[in-house]
Formats: structure tokens, sequence, C-alpha cells
């Protein structure tokens, strides 16, 4: 009778312990799944685009070889804002274009969030043969955060918090981002060359002898307005032609390059440097002008505010000398960010400056 007791209580305590003990669900990095990455992104419906985009280039295989890899892989909804919404939207991109872009987005190691030092601009050397770049941030006014929770942006695209990042998979880790990356090989004034709608910009860095520059070394970071934005302002390809730069303040024009300093600033960069309320001498400094590339994703709604702010810094407040509020061209996910070999080029919605209220 005392054999059969002691059995019960020792069966109960084992139905206890297994009933208290919850799975995993991110496993340990030691012990990662069998799953291989390219079947990972497979079979997940989530990232169903970025797997059609992998398998158009011919290298959702080669996500299962032995690796290890890290891949910042954007979700469905990432490629929808930059209107993919198919696997034959991709058809009508240039194939080697489409496998620069893919591979782009991986590079060799296994990097967990906690792994990338806690800096901006850590470099990383990617299946295409360019760098990306990964900046890790605390909290802003926190005194410590976790390093599995630090804020994380790779060219200006977030890393998504909790179980869309650290996927641990037998040959690498996937980490799930806000928009797909852009890397165009090349300068930045070749970029500018081969888009016809950037024309009277392209004009405009001419007449200001600030063109040569933008095939240099840098990194530069440059604020392109669109023809039409010129257009809102009665400059046309013909005044653009016959601009007099001595007529004007130097920063109404070489504001767009920052004056050709050498910076590389992507969209995200100042709110995590700075929090949400940095002061103007942490913006982006030209003159007596600064701009303020704000970001803010929202949690509870998953939706963002974004937009660029042109202050004064004489006055120190927002500019009078045109608006105060400006927009990426197109959206954020395709007007921001786009990566050069010497910089980074920021379509936008309007002119920094009204040059009318810079003439000297």
């Amino acid at each position: 009778m005392r054999y059969y007791t002691l059995s019960c209580l020792f069966f109960f305590f084992l139905l206890m312990m297994t009933g208290c003990k919850k799975d995993d669900l991110t496993p340990p990095r030691d012990t990662a799944p069998a799953r291989a990455m390219g079947e990972f992104i497979h079979n997940n419906y989530d990232l169903s685009l970025f797997a059609a985009a992998l398998q158009k280039a011919g290298l959702l295989d080669s996500l299962n070889q032995p690796g290890p890899f890290t891949c910042f892989v954007p979700d469905n909804k990432a490629f929808n804002d930059i209107g993919i919404t198919s696997p034959a939207d991709f058809d009508a991109m240039d194939p080697e274009s489409l496998r620069t872009m893919v591979k782009y987005h991986v590079f060799k190691d296994r990097k967990y969030i906690s792994e990338f030092p806690l800096q901006m601009g850590n470099k990383y050397m990617t299946l295409a043969g360019a760098e990306m770049f990964v900046s890790s941030s605390g909290n802003p006014g926190a005194t410590y955060t976790p390093p599995d929770k630090r804020n994380v942006f790779v060219n200006g695209a977030l890393v998504y918090p909790d179980s869309k990042r650290n996927v641990a998979l037998s040959n690498g880790v996937v980490h799930v981002i806000r928009k797909p990356l852009n890397y165009r090989p090349g300068t930045i004034q070749e970029y500018l060359q081969a888009d016809t709608s950037l024309s009277i910009f392209v004009t405009v860095m001419k007449r200001c002898k600030l063109w040569d520059g933008l095939k240099d070394k840098g990194p530069f970071t440059v604020f392109v307005p669109d023809n039409d934005a010129f257009r809102q302002y009665n400059i046309t390809a013909d005044s653009a032609a016959r601009l007099d730069p001595d007529k004007y303040e130097a920063v109404a024009f070489n504001i767009y390059s920052l004056a050709l300093k050498s910076k590389r600033i992507f969209s995200t960069d100042w709110v995590q440097i700075s929090g949400t309320y940095g002061p103007i001498s942490s913006m982006i400094n030209v003159g007596n002008f600064a701009i303020k590339p704000y970001y803010e994703y929202n949690w509870y709604d998953n939706s963002e505010n974004i937009l660029i702010n042109m202050m004064d810094v004489i006055q120190q407040n927002f500019s009078t000398n045109g608006p105060s509020t400006l927009h990426y061209r197109k959206g954020f996910a395709i007007g921001a960010d786009q990566l050069t070999s010497n910089g980074l080029v920021h379509r936008i919605d309007d002119l920094l400056l009204d040059p009318a209220t810079l003439r000297k």
C-alpha cells in the first residue's frame, strides 16, 4: 500500500512538472532547428514575395547550403509598399538587378541582434559584393536596454521586434525588416543621370559647380527634388540652364548635397542618435539651416510617422524660407535611403528652401 501511494505521488509530480513547462518559441541558438533558411522562407506565407524573388533569381536553394548566413527579409507588406503585390511583378525587373537586390539582403555569418555592436553604421559585406550598414541603439531615455530588445535598423529599414527577429535556423538567422533594401551599383552622379525626372536638379548642380563632386569617393548624402518640385518655384529646364548661383546665398542650392561634406545619413539615424526631441545642433546642419529627418514607429497599430522638418538654426525654430515640413517622394519605402556606391539619395517632394528668399 505504501509503495502504491509513493508511486501515485511520483506520477502526480511528473504531471505537474509537464503541465508547467512551456515550449520555447525561440530555440536555443546552439540547438537551432533542422530547417534551413531557404526552406523556412519558402514555407512562410508572410515572406512569400521575398521567396518568389529568390526563386526567380535562382538563389533560393543557395540559402539551404551550410552557410552560415544572416538574412534581413522584407515581409509581404514591405514589398506591397513599393508596388509589388504578386510574384509576377518581379518579371518586369531586369534579371541581374533582381539578383543583386536579393543578394544584397544577405551576408555570410550568423549574427543575432545582441551581437551587433551598440553603435551606428556597422558594416557587413553582402553576397552582392556591397556593404550594408546596421545601426544598433538602446531605447531613448532608458538607462539600459536588453541586448535583444535594442532598436536596430539596416540601411534605414526597421528590424521588427520579438518573434520577427532572431529566427534561429540550421544554417543561419533571419530578421524581418520593414522595407526592402535599395542598393544600386554606381555613383550618385550616375544614379541622377539615369532618371530624366531629375534633370532640373542635375542642371542646378552643374550650374552651382557641385555636380563633379558627386562622382567622387564620398560618401555623400543628397536630398533630391524632382522636376515637378522645381517647377512649383518657377524653375524650369530653361531657367535652370541660365541660373546664376552668385545671385543667391550658397546654402540655397548646396544644402541638397550637404555642401558635399562626407556624410552617409540614413533616414532613421537622427532619431536613433538623438531621440525624437534632440537639439537643432544635433540635426543635419548646413549654413544657418538644419534638416531634421523624423521617424517614429507605432507598435500599437503598426503605423509610422515619417517626415522631414526644415529648421532655422538662428531662430531655433521652423524655417520660414520655404516649407517647414517635407516628405519622401512616393513614400518612405520608395523615396528614402537609396544607397549607391558613394553615398545615399533621398528623393523628396519639395524644395528644402525657396531660392527666392535667399537672393543676395
